[in-house]
């Protein structure tokens, strides 16, 4: 049998062509430290404050079709990415947009207020034998400047995700950029506490919240039952890739999810989100996660010292 020219696919989109999937961008306009954690390949700024951005979802953040989400190997039939990675690449869109085409400089803090995503269950990719090449269709809106500042202070962005010529998901996020004075003014001497992990309460084993593996777990249990944020592997090089003067959001979406599974959402597979941060988390106090049914959803809270500092909803779709 002869093999086919090692060309787009005829379905691709031709928006395709302009970009490449060869190498990643710059690792410090995503702040990441591993080049293996940079989803992003390359951009393209279109006029009316669009973008067409090249992403690879890498075949080691595959999902089973019988789990959740979770990150694990191989590439069994049927097999799809973590979810969560909608969730990683609009956070890095909106990281890159700000600093590559918007001019904020490489001092910034861009900050991700809010962010969420909605997949396509039945329509997207299954992990092959390598990464998937995904094509992101970015629109920036509600960009808010300031009188002295040259780069927008805020904005937000949103995404169609497409492999393969085929659409399969969206996503958004609010990025608010501060100087790098603005930021150590705002952190203030909470930004010197470090994590301390939880060996003292129960901690669910991986099955019962979808995850492959004992350092992926995010939660433990207090006696009472009440569920904390306590990440079991402070160095995992999905959530930790950097070290982090507050808990990430990554980390507290994950913690959420697995909440939910905790509350009867398992199993299931996560194929939407919504999370708000209203304040930063930090690590020197206990962070509260409960999370509930919900209108056709869950809803999910974040706690610290009696204040709410992170909310928001998870979708499940029930696998087929």
């Amino acid at each position: 049998m002869t093999e086919s020219p090692s060309l787009a696919p005829p379905e691709a989109d031709p928006e395709e062509l302009a970009l490449s999937w060869d190498s990643c961008v710059s690792k410090a306009l995503v702040h990441r430290n591993a080049v293996a954690e940079v989803l992003l390949t390359d951009a393209r700024a279109l006029p009316d404050g669009r973008y067409l951005l090249a992403a690879q979802w890498p075949r080691s953040y595959a999902a089973s079709a019988a789990s959740g989400s979770g990150s694990g190997s191989g590439s069994c039939s049927g097999e799809r990415h973590d979810p969560m990675l909608a969730a990683e690449t609009i956070r890095q869109v909106g990281l890159y947009i700000c600093r590559r085409f918007l001019g904020a400089p490489s001092t910034s803090r861009p900050i991700i207020r809010s962010v969420g995503f909605r997949l396509d269950n039945n329509a997207e990719p299954v992990v092959g034998y390598g990464a998937t090449d995904v094509l992101c269709r970015a629109e920036v809106h509600d960009v808010r400047h300031v009188d002295g500042v040259p780069w927008p202070v805020a904005l937000n962005v949103r995404i169609r995700f497409s492999a393969a010529g085929r659409e399969f998901g969206s996503a958004f996020g609010r990025v608010r950029v501060l100087s790098e004075a603005e930021y150590e003014t705002f952190r203030g001497p909470n930004a010197a506490a470090d994590p301390i992990p939880d060996n003292v309460h129960a901690r669910p084993s991986p099955s019962e919240v979808s995850v492959p593996s004992p350092g992926d777990v995010m939660l433990v249990r207090t006696p009472s039952g009440t569920l904390l944020v306590a990440p079991a592997d402070l160095r995992h090089p999905r959530f930790f890739d950097h070290p982090s003067d507050h808990v990430p959001g990554m980390v507290l979406l994950e913690a959420a999810r697995q909440a939910a599974c905790l509350a009867g959402a398992s199993p299931g597979r996560l194929n939407g989100c919504h999370m708000r941060a209203l304040r930063f988390t930090e690590w020197n106090a206990p962070v509260h996660v409960e999370c509930g049914p919900a209108e056709g959803s869950w809803a999910f809270q974040v706690t610290q010292d009696g204040d709410t500092t992170v909310a928001g909803t998870l979708s499940f779709a029930t696998e087929g």
